[in-house]
């Protein structure tokens, strides 16, 4: 059994959105030059590019891939060992943009990180990303015992 987890955009909601704005726009002066595709390529690529992670329960194994213009996965498949193990960690992030007339338009994001750590608990990568503690306790407990790995506080 595999499982996928988006773990969010590249440039956030704020360049997701920027993304999706250049894309209209390429798509609307596509009719007047064909150099819009320029544009349409680029929009795509800042709107739909993501972190995303593959957990292999049956072949113990993970990927931390990048998947670009949503649908292509960049990244390497890696074998999980006895000495790693499990953690989940708050995260709070804020983006924050300022408009023509010098207005600032901020979004925040808290949520929960599932991470995958070595022996001396550093971090190797983000498994999933959930709302909150309830979930992520639910969800550390799932990858613990399918993957067979230690929770580490």
């Amino acid at each position: 059994m595999q499982k996928v987890n988006n773990l969010g955009k590249v440039l956030g909601p704020v360049g997701s959105i920027a993304g999706y704005f250049i894309t209209i726009v390429g798509i609307t002066q596509l009719f007047s030059s064909y150099k819009a595709i320029i544009l349409i390529v680029f929009g795509l690529f800042i709107g739909f590019t993501s972190f995303v992670a593959y957990v292999d329960f049956d072949s113990k194994r993970y990927r931390d891939a990048l998947k670009l213009f949503g649908i292509f996965p960049v990244g390497k498949w890696q074998n999980l060992d006895n000495a790693l193990g499990l953690r989940f960690k708050r995260s709070n992030r804020a983006w924050r943009t300022y408009s023509a007339s010098n207005r600032s338009f901020e979004i925040s994001d808290s949520h929960f990180l599932i991470e995958l750590v070595d022996s001396h608990g550093k971090s190797l990568a983000d498994i999933e990303r959930l709302s909150s503690i309830e979930e992520a306790k639910k969800a550390i407990s799932f990858y613990s015992e399918q993957l067979g790995l230690p929770i580490i506080q």
